[in-house]
């Protein structure tokens, strides 16, 4: 018990740093984004985001290979075994190295024809759209190879360290602006160049903080055919779901310019840029719970992975759904504020993406859970299966003349579907009890959706003229509302005690100083 105790104060410590972080990126990256897009302008900044997009869809290989040696290396801790730690870190690099060299070839060559022959860019931008491609492949592949340092410093839950490189990497990209203002050359040229330039100080800086802190990131030559067998093998079905999901993002993405233009794909990047933040900041607290599922899971110690798979998606919704409240009333303001000249549908677009959000939320809980197990095969065939209808089903309504914002109302309805599917899925797996996810999520957090909306609603109606001070009367009504509705309705007793306990002890630290 005391265990548990201790495990559910680190996530909370680790979930601060994290939110310390985002707070610092957040409002960087909105002050970023702002002069980026009036810098680059409108069809250059679409470019970016489509051609970015193009080489976004091999990056689902990566993000296969991060969940995957995020898993083992996370499963090693709880099993407390240092050398077999290190032989899954040397042969996670031993394979990145060589998927790297041949999936960078992949991209420069089958990337560059479909963006000079499929794609519908402007004859005149065509060379810069290539420069972006070869940018952006560079940062793919710098990134692919730094998989596991990254993945080593979670799974070891120094969360601390990775809120500081965070932090780096946005004050860079902030410097990134600067220049980018100051420059003579091509914009959108320099942009490119110099993001890849980022990533590859930032992946350098994991690199060699991980050599310093964790004997296990020493690399040594392993050819553990058992151990490489075992780990692309999870990584293969981790690579088909995250290869769906980037079919239905960056997939949508493509067929956007190709059915209507770069400038929609300028309003699809404002979006993606409002739902990467928000995933980030979300994220965090899912990150920092994430390594806690898997080891109880290494540890067999199930009822407290259940408790944590259930309050997880709960708080992580919760999280969430303070945030998309006083977004979605106030998204054309808001946009207006902060990026002064906006792209048409960019506010609709804004809007559909909060609400699809909502339920992926609950998604990401559910698949670490999966992910613990070691053996996804049937969740990623079964969840996949139905997913990918986002996008066959986005075409089909593109093809009969629907407009754009059809998209985000098929994957909502969709990812509706597939958290059924999920809890269904895990029942099978590991005995996870859907009844129990009804009565500890769902039963929360329906209630606490409708409940949060009427008062800020309210508020949008009355004849007050759209501005930033209404905006600043929107948060201020619809946040502490929020989460007030959660503390009283959305919590069990234990959890509001849990809750009151924290912020007594912060109350009690800034009070000694």
């Amino acid at each position: 018990m005391s265990s548990n105790a201790g495990n559910s104060s680190r996530i909370a410590k680790n979930t601060i740093f994290l939110y310390l972080r985002s707070i610092v990126t957040l409002l960087v990256s909105l002050y970023t984004s702002r002069v980026v897009l009036a810098t680059l302008g409108v069809d250059d900044f679409g470019i970016f985001n489509v051609v970015g997009g193009v080489v976004g869809m091999f990056a689902s290989i990566s993000g296969a290979l991060s969940g995957a040696i995020s898993r083992f290396l996370t499963f090693e801790l709880g099993r407390g075994d240092k050398h077999r730690l290190n032989t899954v870190f040397s042969t996670s690099v031993l394979i990145q190295l060589i998927l790297a060299a041949i999936l960078v070839s992949l991209v420069l060559v089958g990337g560059g024809w479909f963006v000079n022959a499929k794609l519908n860019i402007p004859a005149e931008r065509m060379d810069a759209a290539n420069w972006v491609l070869i940018c952006s492949a560079g940062s793919f592949g710098v990134g692919l190879i730094s998989v596991a340092y990254n993945a080593m410093i979670i799974a070891h839950e120094h969360m601390k360290t990775f809120a500081y490189v965070s932090i780096l990497d946005v004050v860079l990209k902030l410097g990134i602006v600067f220049l980018l203002m100051a420059s003579s050359f091509d914009k959108l040229k320099t942009y490119a160049l110099l993001s890849t330039c980022v990533t590859i100080v930032i992946q350098l800086t994991v690199s060699i903080y991980c050599r310093m802190h964790f004997k296990a990131s020493r690399l040594r030559f392993v050819w553990d055919k058992g151990l490489i067998k075992e780990m692309f093998g999870f990584a293969g079905w981790a690579f088909f779901s995250n290869s769906v999901g980037m079919i239905n993002s960056q997939g949508i993405n493509i067929l956007t310019n190709m059915f209507f233009g770069v400038a929609l794909n300028a309003a699809r990047g404002i979006a993606m840029q409002v739902q990467t933040s928000l995933s980030r900041f979300i994220g965090n607290f899912t990150m920092s719970l994430n390594p806690q599922i898997i080891k109880s899971y290494a540890a067999d110690n199930k009822d407290y992975m259940f408790q944590l798979i259930c309050r997880g998606s709960k708080l992580a919704y919760f999280l969430a759904l303070m945030f998309v409240v006083p977004l979605f009333l106030e998204a054309d303001t808001v946009l207006r504020v902060w990026l002064g000249e906006v792209p048409a549908h960019a506010t609709l677009f804004v809007r559909l993406t909060l609400l699809a959000m909502l339920p992926q939320v609950l998604g990401g809980v559910l698949f670490t859970g999966a992910m613990a197990t070691g053996n996804i095969r049937r969740y990623a065939l079964a969840v996949n299966s139905v997913s990918i209808f986002v996008f066959i089903i986005t075409w089909g309504f593109f093809s009969l003349g629907y407009p754009p914002a059809t998209a985000y109302c098929v994957q909502f309805v969709i990812r509706i579907l597939l958290i059924i599917i999920r809890v269904v899925l895990l029942k099978g797996m590991m005995a996870f009890s859907p009844i129990l996810y009804v009565k500890e999520v769902f039963y929360k957090i329906v209630p606490v959706s409708i409940l949060a909306f009427v008062l800020p609603l309210l508020v949008f109606l009355l004849p007050i003229s759209p501005s930033f001070l209404r905006v600043v009367l929107m948060t201020a009504v619809s946040v502490p509302t929020t989460v007030g509705i959660v503390f009283f309705w959305g919590l069990t007793k234990d959890e509001r005690v849990f809750a009151l306990g924290k912020l007594q002890q912060v109350k009690n630290k800034f009070l000694k100083v």
